[in-house]
């Protein structure tokens, strides 16, 4: 009677969608990808998605080399598109004197 391997399901959530791949592939599991309805956010590797949900939950123990599925949602640290727009000129303090230096 031959023995399979157990392996037990990493915690994803936070995770960046590389570092969730990676964490899935070191447990001896298979990561899937699962995207929600048309919206595609884990399409690629952006570094402005985290995984949001895992199936199964994080710590299950299972065979090694099943499929562990995980979903993922952009941070909303940057808008779409890719920003741009408002000022080129840093906005840190600044002298208040004419003379250059803050006055005390």
């Amino acid at each position: 009677m031959s023995r399979r391997a157990v392996a037990e399901v990493p915690d994803l959530s936070g995770l960046t969608v590389a570092a969730a791949e990676n964490a899935v592939l070191d447990a001896g599991l298979l990561p899937q990808r699962v995207s929600q309805g048309s919206y595609l956010p884990c399409a690629g590797r952006q570094d402005g998605t985290v995984v949001c949900g895992q199936n199964p939950r994080p710590y299950a123990r299972m065979v090694a080399g099943r499929r562990v599925c995980f979903w993922c949602m952009p941070t909303g640290d940057d808008p779409p598109g890719g920003g741009g727009g408002g000022s080129r000129l840093p906005r840190g303090p600044r002298p208040l004197s004419p003379a250059g230096s803050k006055p005390l």
